[in-house]
């Protein structure tokens, strides 16, 4: 064992006096792996939003309707604020409230669809807004296929795909820069050697 290198794993050459291999280059591999499969589960989630707000069709959608849902239950419709009020669980968070959306293509056609993203306690959207209208939001869609469709202004289609893509693509660069310098050899720096101590006696 090298005095000046003790904890040099065994894929590492060995080390000249004077010099450190960091090593433990399948473990760096293994993050750059960990941080590409981040990168690609954030991509995936959204891919089809962004490729829908680049090339896809706009449109203003209209809320008219809340669901809600609960595994082992039926879905209860709400059509009102009020009855959205009433069915509200402030204490629960099994239940999932989800807005339900009308829009219409360029060839006039109606499609109704659910935003992608349900919320606990309370809907995302009421269904009247504070002027007494509708309430309305952007939705971009598929023009081929109108039922594809995303809601690129509900902060939840990017915020959690984009914090996987982020720290994936953090973990691949570090990862890649540890295992750059996994088995290229450290010079450390030469101490000067120490006198030895010397013991005065009393005359």
């Amino acid at each position: 064992m090298n005095p000046l290198n003790p904890l040099t794993p065994q894929d590492a050459p060995t080390p000249a006096p004077g010099v450190y291999v960091p090593g433990y280059a399948r473990a760096k591999l293994g993050m750059i792996a960990a941080g590409l499969l981040l990168m690609g589960l954030g991509f995936s989630q959204f891919a089809e939003p962004l490729r829908l707000l680049l090339f896809g069709e706009r449109a203003r959608a209209e809320a008219v309707r809340v669901v809600k849902t609960k595994e082992g239950l039926p879905d209860q419709v709400l059509e009102s604020d009020r009855q959205v009020t009433a069915a509200l669980e402030p204490r629960d968070r099994s239940y999932t409230f989800w807005n339900e959306f009308r829009f219409a293509d360029g060839q006039g056609s109606s499609f109704e669809v659910r935003a992608p993203v349900g919320s606990q306690l309370k809907p995302l959207y009421p269904l009247i807004d504070e002027e007494g209208l509708p309430t309305t939001d952007l939705v971009v869609y598929d023009r081929a296929h109108p039922e594809r469709s995303a809601f690129p202004m509900i902060v939840s289609t990017w915020f959690a795909p984009g914090m996987l893509f982020v720290i994936g693509t953090l973990c691949a660069f570090i990862g890649s820069f540890l295992f750059y310098w996994a088995k290229k050899p450290i010079e450390l720096p030469r101490l000067p050697p120490t006198a030895p101590a010397t013991s005065t006696e009393k005359d």
